[in-house]
């Protein structure tokens, strides 16, 4: 039981603190209003309302029954409460093939921040007078019957299963009350509704997106949902652009996750792909991306000798595999001081061969990289080491010994001459 102070709305909640009354049992249950003769001094109307607030992005069941020729059955009318600071709301009504549907309707019955209802425990309570029927600019107007005041939205059925959605947008800010009314016209059936008021949070991330894709393997995609459960997935692919594509039904690995497996192709072929998923609150997730299918490389590198003398070249061979004639290779040279790369090209079997002469003494390392192709996965050698050692003595200098010897041969020459002929 609940007793407030005079003044201050009445309301029964399953604490004190908390604005709603949750049942712990199925059954019926009697609400039993009392004034107390030794506080209470004083009579004023008041109004008693009994209404089930609905979680917002959830789905929720009722059963409805059509009217008896023009008057309404005991489960005919339906109505339901839920509070949003979403501006824009969508209701998803979804109806079996045995119930044609009046009509479903949505009140603004209450926003506290424009003045309109209050605030009890945080959650806005209805502007009294719009409970029987009273309107006001956008707010009231609450009713369950079909001619009367239908709402800030509606929408109605036509035929038998044919479901239904309300788009709005309120015009006012704030956290708002609404009502949502449901009213069927013939046959019976549970119906399904959800009050949609979170847009653009979910979407579908990549679990296992293929680096590479090689010939004639089959290849594994998987996404999960973010923020929602998925209902269904279909994945598009096409290997020629778009102009064909073929369809696979995901498989639900669980409630968020989808994955379907995509045939092995051709080297060469580049396949783009497109998921397309539906989650519980109607959204549609979308991912796309592509992969091209290659065969694996590798590169081999060697150096005819690991130590050299300044001015020499050094010889490297070496092979890309699979083969395939003119394949560019690049060799990258790096010293203490520089960075200096070739360009090599494959012959028919694969092979290449290059020629390089250092410009420094020290260590050096080369790397063969090759960049890929259209059929084939780029790859890299390993790095390789080799010294470059200054010239001897000798070879330094001699032509400055050699200089200096024939200066010396010619001095002798000349005094020789000069004696003889003395």
């Amino acid at each position: 039981y609940h007793t407030e102070a005079a003044g201050l709305p009445e309301h029964l909640g399953t604490t004190v603190e908390e604005p709603f009354f949750t049942p712990k049992y199925s059954g019926n249950y009697s609400f039993v209003i009392r004034n107390d003769p030794r506080e209470s001094n004083a009579s004023e109307p008041a109004t008693f309302m009994i209404i089930e607030d609905v979680e917002c992005n959830k789905w929720h069941s009722v059963y409805i029954e059509g009217k008896n020729g023009s008057a309404p059955a005991f489960n005919t009318a339906w109505a339901f409460e839920f509070f949003t600071e979403s501006p824009r709301i969508e209701v998803w009504i979804r109806v079996p093939e045995t119930l044609d549907m009046y009509e479903a309707r949505l009140y603004l019955m209450a926003c506290p921040e424009a003045g309109i209802g209050e605030m009890l425990n945080n959650v806005p309570l209805a502007w009294e007078p719009g409970l029987y029927g009273e309107i006001s600019d956008i707010y009231g107007g609450y009713n369950l019957e079909s001619k009367e005041f239908r709402g800030v939205a509606y929408a109605s059925c036509e035929f038998y299963g044919q479901d239904m959605l309300i788009n709005y947008t309120s015009p006012v800010e704030g956290k708002c009350l609404y009502h949502l009314v449901l009213i069927g016209e013939e046959g019976a059936g549970t119906v399904d509704f959800l009050v949609k008021t979170q847009f653009g949070n979910a979407c579908l991330k990549p679990v296992n997106v293929p680096l590479k894709a090689f010939p004639d393997e089959n290849v594994t995609l998987t996404f999960v949902s973010n923020a929602t459960d998925l209902r269904n997935a279909t994945l598009y692919y096409s290997v020629d652009g778009w102009k064909n594509l073929t369809r696979i039904v995901m498989e639900l690995v669980d409630a968020r996750t989808c994955s379907a497996v995509i045939p092995g192709q051709s080297a060469g072929i580049t396949v783009n792909y497109k998921v397309e998923a539906i989650d519980t609150l109607e959204n549609l997730l979308v991912y796309a991306g592509n992969y091209t299918v290659k065969y694996a490389s590798t590169v081999g590198l060697n150096l005819t000798r690991e130590t050299l003398t300044l001015g020499e070249n050094v010889t490297l061979t070496g092979y890309v595999s699979p083969a395939a004639e003119s394949l560019p290779v690049t060799l990258i040279y790096i010293s203490a001081n520089e960075t200096l790369t070739q360009t090599v090209y494959t012959l028919a079997n694969g092979t290449f061969k290059a020629s390089f002469k250092p410009t420094s003494e020290g260590e050096w390392t080369v790397q063969a990289t090759f960049e890929g192709s259209s059929t084939i996965y780029g790859n890299s050698s390993e790095i390789l080491k080799f010294k470059v050692e200054p010239p001897s003595f000798l070879s330094r200098y001699s032509i400055y010994i050699f200089a200096s010897v024939g200066a010396t041969i010619c001095i002798a020459a000349i005094i020789y001459v000069k004696k003889f002929r003395e």
